[in-house]
């Protein structure tokens, strides 16, 4: 039974299905590499008057991308409209759970405040997005925060900084292409949860969470370039790859009988514990298991025969050598009979 269990998340894990009944995917909902010449017709510009984004010949950017094509995109305001900030974004208002990556040309130890990075749940009417940016001057961090800043100290609302002392040897000293990472969920109705990314590397600190009554909940994904002068900082991007992130909770058999019931883990986020709850509608072999993102198997917590009834049992973050897992997001999944159910939860240090 246990090794059917582990067998069978990772199929789901590895976008197959469960009795054709849901898949456990990240779908592409969005790519874009320039290499028509041309820029998608979805992009468009979230300042009004602003400039838009382009694509241009790859020997443009100040390096040419290693195993990139003959075109890149470019992002700058030239205009002045925006103090040097551009931003163009795509896709849907409602869209939300999303990941967007991208290869970005990071400049290092800029005159002024100069970066550029991505953008999640963008939405204009709102006034309102969370942006990910390298900031490779005197600060050397990665940022990420939304727009709304206090009107007073002009520090956004929600902010947070990857500073390299915590990240060491992770940061460039020179100019160059990186990929950037953002996942987003809104993993409550009172909180939205951010996973970033530096050259394939999750950045310490993370999970982010945002408990702010006013965030925005959903949004567009998108490009953006600033620097505090009057032309901007011209800005390159490739390889923009958006993928539709399972929901925080998913459920294996819509079939499953009434009684048979996995509950969202509490606390979570958690540090160091957490206790799983669940109802059994009929009596059997019963497997709860911990897993991480690639379907490894992290922890048996049951695996024994159970009557019908409730269950409770904590899980202390460690794996069955008795080592503490590291900080990131983890699936727990009930079998019982022909009934599965997985749900996600993200362990915090």
């Amino acid at each position: 039974m246990k090794k059917f269990l582990s067998g069978l998340f990772f199929v789901i894990l590895i976008s197959l299905t469960i009795g054709s009944q849901f898949t456990f995917a990240q779908e592409v909902i969005f790519e874009e590499n320039f290499e028509s010449g041309k820029v998608s017709s979805q992009w468009e510009t979230y300042y009004a008057a602003e400039d838009s984004l382009q694509a241009v010949p790859a020997t443009q950017a100040p390096q040419v991308l290693t195993g990139g094509g003959s075109y890149v995109g470019y992002l700058q305001d030239l205009n002045s409209s925006y103090t040097g900030s551009a931003v163009a974004v795509a896709g849907d208002l409602g869209l939300k759970d999303y990941s967007i990556e991208a290869d970005v040309y990071v400049y290092v130890n800029q005159p002024l405040s100069a970066y550029t990075g991505l953008v999640v749940y963008a939405d204009s009417s709102k006034h309102d997005f969370y942006k990910l940016r390298a900031d490779f001057d005197a600060s050397n961090r990665i940022n990420f925060s939304g727009l709304k800043s206090d009107t007073t100290t002009f520090i956004p609302l929600f902010n947070k900084n990857f500073s390299g002392t915590s990240n060491l040897g992770l940061f460039p000293t020179a100019d160059g292409w990186h990929k950037l990472k953002i996942e987003v969920r809104s993993t409550s109705d009172t909180q939205t949860t951010i996973w970033n990314y530096f050259d394939g590397v999750l950045l310490n600190g993370n999970p982010v969470i945002d408990t702010i009554p006013t965030r925005v909940t959903s949004g567009k994904f998108g490009l953006y370039s600033f620097q505090q002068d009057t032309d901007g900082l011209p800005a390159y991007f490739d390889n923009i790859v958006v993928k539709r992130l399972a929901p925080a909770g998913v459920s294996g058999n819509k079939n499953s009988p009434k009684g048979f019931i996995l509950e969202q883990n509490y606390p979570n986020p958690f540090n160091p514990e957490t206790r799983i709850s669940y109802q059994l509608a009929s009596g059997g072999f019963v497997v709860l298991a911990i897993f991480d993102q690639l379907g490894r198997e992290i922890k048996t917590l049951v695996s024994r025969e159970q009557s019908a009834g409730q269950y409770s049992v904590s899980w202390n973050g460690k794996n069955e050598t008795g080592n503490i897992v590291p900080t990131g997001v983890y699936f727990y999944a009930l079998k019982s009979g022909d009934n599965t159910q997985i749900k996600k939860m993200i362990l915090m240090k």
